[in-house]
């Protein structure tokens, strides 16, 4: 298999090049210019990147740890890694969000002409919603909303799913995939009583979400486990792939058909997994290949690039006597041109503006605090090397909870 590393455990390289540019599609959704797809069905629905997030998690997970967790103690360790994967990066973007508050009030100071959009340390930026995106709890639907940094809910729901399944891979190896598929229905048929107008839940009922797509990618893991490893017509079923997604990205309205579509994500994965199409040699090009690696960096800060470029546009317009910025739909758009220029100057500066930043949060925050954790719970000594800022504050926070797995792990408690 293409992508296949010599331990055993490898890479999926056309699926890594699809988390990049799913990645990368979330931030051309959320970036604040007004240009002429904004509103419409097919650009909201590029929100299925996210249960497509969910998805590859659910496979690849189920390919590196499923029949790696054996004893309990393989499961702290596995947790703790997903906590050093998905939380030190968090931490950093809480910290400078919370530095945007702490500068208003600054700001409101100095120059009293300027009217912010929101007042400092209000309503989605408490010191209480603080302390539940700390403890990864803000998409439980304790706030009626988004808070801090946004995307950051599938993150700290995607946290507690990858717990409940170590738990399920550990505890009942020989029923997992029953399991998988009664929380995946479950999950699927709950969200829609709660939520049948949309799929598009982030912090109310977030975890379901997850949930649905996240087993759904496992079981279609152990399915895949019964194929020869070929695919039969492999271009053909990757083309019918991209047109499918395509089709429903385009066409599908909101309400119930978009709940089909976490199982056309599993499907498509489980097709681009064997790497074996013309689509998956392109996937596999060493740009696609870095765009996967920092995905989780571009999901992670572009809303904190985006409010500041915000923030520079409103503030500019103010000093120039320009309207930079408008309303529309209750969100506060930079104006650039026509609406067709501006949707050139959005594709554009998705790239430009996050990629580049992604790189460096990757280098800087994401791979020390990966190093560190696997360091430890190794037992291995670390490599002499300055410390990145993300590395710095998960040796801080964090150190605790790696020692107490690698001593979890030493005792290697087997569970009935």
């Amino acid at each position: 298999m293409a992508g296949q590393t010599s331990s055993g455990v490898g890479r999926f390289e056309a699926l890594d090049a699809m988390r990049g540019i799913c990645a990368l599609l979330v931030v051309l959704f959320h970036i604040p210019i007004y240009h002429a797809l904004k509103g419409t069905q097919p650009f909201v629905n590029l929100q299925f990147c996210v249960d497509m997030f969910f998805a590859l998690s659910g496979f690849v997970l189920c390919h590196a740890y499923g029949q790696r967790l054996q004893h309990a103690g393989d499961g702290v360790r596995f947790m703790a890694m997903r906590f050093a994967r998905l939380w030190p990066l968090h931490m950093v973007m809480l910290a400078l969000f919370v530095m945007i508050e702490v500068s208003k009030i600054i700001f409101m100071r100095t120059d009293g002409s300027f009217s912010l959009d929101s007042v400092p340390f209000g309503a989605g930026h408490t010191l209480y919603e603080a302390v539940t995106n700390i403890l990864f709890l803000q998409s439980f639907n304790l706030h009626g909303g988004l808070t801090w940094n946004g995307p950051a809910w599938s993150a700290a729901v995607e946290f507690y799913v990858s717990m409940l399944f170590a738990v399920i891979v550990v505890l009942f190896p020989r029923r997992r995939r029953e399991i998988f598929l009664g929380l995946c229905l479950a999950a699927g048929m709950h969200l829609y009583e709660r939520s049948p107008g949309t799929l598009f839940v982030s912090s109310d009922w977030g975890m379901l979400r997850a949930m649905f797509s996240f087993f759904a990618g496992c079981l279609v893991y152990d399915l895949r486990l019964y194929s020869n490893g070929r695919l039969d017509m492999p271009n053909i079923l990757e083309v019918s792939c991209a047109v499918l997604v395509a089709v429903f990205v385009l066409v599908t309205p909101s309400g119930g058909p978009q709940y089909l579509f976490p199982l056309l994500a599993a499907v498509v994965i489980c097709v681009f997994s064997f790497d074996q199409g013309k689509i998956s040699a392109v996937l596999r090009s060493p740009a696609l290949q870095k765009l996967g690696l920092w995905s989780y960096s571009i999901y992670m800060i572009h809303t904190f690039i985006f409010q500041i470029m915000r923030s520079a546009a409103s503030f500019l317009g103010h000093k120039l006597h320009l309207e930079l910025v408008a309303w529309h739909n209750d969100d506060k758009l930079v104006v650039l041109g026509t609406p067709a220029q501006a949707l050139v100057a959005a594709l554009v500066l998705s790239v430009v503006l996050v990629v580049p930043v992604a790189a460096l949060s990757y280098r800087w925050i994401e791979k020390p605090a990966m190093d560190m954790a696997r360091h430890a719970l190794s037992g291995t000594a670390r490599a002499e090397a300055p410390l990145g800022f993300g590395a710095a504050i998960w040796r801080l926070f964090s150190a605790g909870v790696i020692r107490a797995a690698a001593g979890f792990r030493a005792v290697r408690l087997r569970l009935p």
